[in-house]
């Protein structure tokens, strides 16, 4: 037998090499973060849903024509090299025009690239511990640390041993004699999107502005839609606009809203309560839960927040679940306004949940494990959509098309996911084994804060340019406020253990050389931190207010052991932390317990100082 006539002989020419090989159908998003095989069902794979609720194509391209599609793909390609991890120069996302929207953010895909295995089993169990973050992150664990023995009060949490007052306060603050004003609500819904909405987009905007008008024309009913424009309009009367400028001592009026304004907000909300028990468990149910948290945080009762976003997030787990057995494989019964709606209220949820246990020691609901946490919410498809050349041609203008407001929104929201999963990371890595872990493994502990270093330095320079901040201007825009407050807690957060290790170790301890300039730099991003917080009310207010807290107590411990030089405006940022803490602690006894115990500790200092 010659070698030609084998079977399989490589001599032997395919017929296929003769014509130009067809490229692959892309594989659908989750389907290529997980490495594995897609069938391109649409509009998803057959990976069930409860496994991955976003396997969806971009439905957009079928507008394209195969060229244009080959020239999209071969760009998308070039943005995949260059955003691998291997890449040294992170770049900024531009955003000069529409023609260059980032698909449902590009702009933290490489950073989700960069850390793929987000948290494993280990840091995913401590991150689900009960009591944990709270316990190394609160200023209660701060005020645990041995340097201030027998100086203060200890305690496990300030918010717990106000709980009854709390009860008592809200209860007898909430006015019955109110109305609910028809005419009031469609000015108080565009309040509610504008200083509410934008930072946890959880409704879908047109079709809540339709159910907006038509109460307002024909009145309230008692369903779903009724309740839900009544938290909107209740969060419409207590939530105030941005601004940057102003202190303490002279509290500009519109920083929070006035008496007035809280007492139709109180009365709104209770009308809403009336509805929430009359509605079934559904998207809309989890809705209503959600913003009655959000409501409950503006009125700083955290505990009554926390019974919201956890009966929300075991109703979010319930409907995927049923969800997840109902709908068949390759079909899908949702259209994707509603998908997207369900992926923003699983991640708000969580997000809000997590945020509250970096504070009291809460348990968990279980969500976090719930397997949804690799797949990023989608946009509405406004912000998404680029123009054909027929539109363009037709001359369809831009903000027909992309409302830049939300976009910015968007930006801002995806940002935040991001950041919640590097912080879970950062509170499971380095604070997972306690205190004492700092000054038992301190060479590991340096490992760990050089990773973070560069992960945070790289989901900065991915921060898209619409909500970016620059450190030598004054900000006045509150998402991109809250995105310099998100780095800076972060970098104060991973410098704290050595500041822990100087405070608590002899100064001839072989590493305390090394941790010395670490530990003035936490207290530098303390100072800094505090200074930069305005005097306005929002959703995070509360944990603004515990946040000082914890950085005037860090200044106090740096000032109590005499080791480090302290920055030339700690006292500054001591009075600055103080008197955020005083002011809201008219609202919130656990604050005004938290405030008492730093006025004894800073009358301390002073006898020492």
């Amino acid at each position: 037998m010659e070698h030609s006539d084998i079977p399989g002989s490589h001599k032997r020419r395919r017929i296929s090499a003769m014509y130009q090989r067809r490229r692959a159908v892309t594989a659908c998003l989750p389907c290529r973060t997980r490495k594995t095989k897609c069938d391109n069902i649409r509009p998803t794979s057959a990976i069930p849903f409860f496994s991955s609720p976003n396997a969806n194509h971009r439905s957009w391209w079928d507008r394209f024509d195969p060229a244009s599609l080959a020239i999209l793909e071969r760009v998308n390609h070039v943005i995949e090299l260059l955003e691998t991890p291997s890449s040294k120069s992170p770049h900024r996302i531009g955003s000069s025009g529409i023609h260059n929207k980032p698909d449902r953010s590009d702009f933290i895909s490489s950073y989700d690239d960069q850390i793929a295995n987000d948290l494993n089993a280990q840091d995913e169990l401590r991150v689900d511990t009960p009591g944990f973050p709270a316990t190394i992150n609160s200023c209660e664990g701060v005020l645990r640390w041995p340097i201030f023995n027998n100086l203060a009060p200890c305690t496990q949490s300030f918010v717990f041993e106000t709980e009854i007052k709390n009860t008592q306060t809200s209860n007898a603050s909430v006015s019955l004699g109110g109305s609910v004003q028809d005419d009031d609500m469609v000015l108080l819904a565009e309040r509610f999107l504008s200083y509410v909405h934008i930072k946890n987009p959880v409704l879908n905007v047109s079709g809540f502005k339709r159910h907006v008008r038509d109460v307002a024309m024909n009145g309230l009913r008692w369903d779903g839609q009724s309740c839900l424009i009544l938290l909107a309009c209740a969060l419409g009367c207590v939530a105030v606009p941005f601004n940057s400028i102003g202190d303490w001592e002279d509290l500009p009026s519109v920083a929070v809203p006035q008496a007035a304004h809280k007492d139709s907000g109180a009365t709104y909300y209770l009308a809403a309560k009336k509805r929430l028990g009359l509605i079934e468990p559904s998207w809309l149910r989890i809705q209503c839960l959600f913003l009655c948290g959000v409501f409950e945080m503006y009125s700083m009762r955290p505990l009554c927040a926390w019974e919201y976003f956890k009966q929300a997030c075991g109703q979010l787990e319930n409907l995927f679940w049923k969800q997840s057995l109902t709908t068949p494989l390759g079909e899908d019964d949702h259209a994707d306004e509603s998908r997207q709606l369900q992926q923003r209220l699983y991640w708000s949820c969580m997000k809000s949940e997590f945020e509250l246990r970096c504070e009291i020691p809460l348990p968990p609901s279980g969500i976090a494990r719930f397997n949804l946490s690799d797949v990023l919410p989608s946009p509405p498809a406004e912000v998404l959509l680029p123009l054909s050349q027929e539109e363009l041609d037709h001359g369809i203008p831009v903000p027909a098309v992309v409302d830049h407001d939300e976009e910015r929104s968007w930006f801002y929201y995806l940002a935040e996911i991001s950041f919640r999963r590097m912080m879970d990371r950062a509170f499971a890595s380095i604070g997972g084994d306690g205190e004492t872990d700092w000054i038992t493994n301190f060479q590991q502990l340096r490992v760990r804060h050089r990773l973070f270093q560069e992960q945070i330095e790289f989901w900065c320079s991915h921060i898209p340019p619409p909500i970016s901040f620059n450190e030598r201007e004054e900000l006045n825009h509150e998402l991109a406020h809250h995105i310099r407050a998100r780095e800076t807690s972060f970098r104060e957060w991973i410098h704290r253990p050595f500041l822990y290790y100087v405070v608590h170790q002899p100064l001839d301890d072989p590493f305390v050389a090394e941790a010395i300039p670490l530990a003035r730099e936490c207290l530098a991003l303390c100072v800094k931190q505090q200074l930069m917080i305005p005097p306005h009310l929002h959703h995070g207010t509360w944990f603004q207010a515990r946040n000082s807290m914890t950085r005037a107590l860090l200044l106090i411990a740096a000032a109590k052991c005499g080791k480090i030089e302290l920055p030339g405006n700690w006292k500054q940022g001591l009075d600055h932390a103080f008197q955020t803490l005083r002011y809201w602690a008219r609202n919130a006894p656990d604050l005004e317990k938290a405030a008492d115990a730093l006025q004894e500790l800073m009358d301390d200092v002073v006898t020492l100082l």
